[in-house]
């Protein structure tokens, strides 16, 4: 057998078509996946190297901003984290006083607020995540910007499961998102 790269698809020839269909990747795909690694590990550096939140410290930030009274288990659930993973983080941010804790609606539960300090560490983390974006961005025009913006829209979308909600959103600007049609509320 032998594989081929024609038309943007990779096209093996000799292998039974059940095989072929199973393994065969798109070079669209392929790439695609390799730039989202890309992106995920530039934005998480850019973010943890300036700020010095390591881990899933920097997302726990960002979504605890967004979703002011989010209770640990919430955000576990946004992190994809255990219940231990998350406290840790939650720790880390209390330790240098970017967040505090309150009791929850029901009095079992806590609620995580930032304070003043972690409110403004959030949007530095922001705008260093925004950084990485529009420099990988800037190659491209502007209808060339809106029409990427419009399948991530709609990759977004079919990529949801119900519940994932705070997972989709751990890292996002809702400030850039919402007032202009967010996909996972949309959804």
């Amino acid at each position: 057998w032998r594989v081929l790269l024609a038309n943007n698809r990779v096209e093996c020839t000799g292998l039974p078509a059940d095989i072929v269909k199973r393994r065969m990747m798109t070079r669209t795909g392929n790439t695609l996946a390799a730039f989202a690694l890309v992106l995920a590990d530039e934005v998480r550096d850019a973010i943890d190297s300036n700020s010095g939140l390591g881990g899933e410290t920097g997302a726990a930030l960002i979504t605890i901003g967004a979703n002011r009274g989010i209770t640990v288990g919430e955000l576990a659930k946004a992190l994809k984290l255990s219940h231990s993973g998350t406290v840790r983080a939650v720790d880390r941010l209390q330790e240098r006083g970017l967040l505090r804790r309150s009791s929850g609606a029901d009095g079992r539960t806590v609620s995580l607020h930032l304070t003043e300090t972690g409110g403004a560490a959030r949007l530095q983390a922001l705008a260093r995540r925004q950084a990485v974006v529009e420099r990988l961005l800037a190659v491209l025009s502007d209808s060339e910007r809106t029409a990427l913006g419009e399948m991530l829209d709609k990759l977004i979308m079919a990529a949801m499961r119900p519940g994932e909600d705070f997972y989709f959103c751990r890292m996002c600007d809702e400030g850039q998102c919402v007032p202009k049609g967010c996909p996972v509320e949309l959804r």
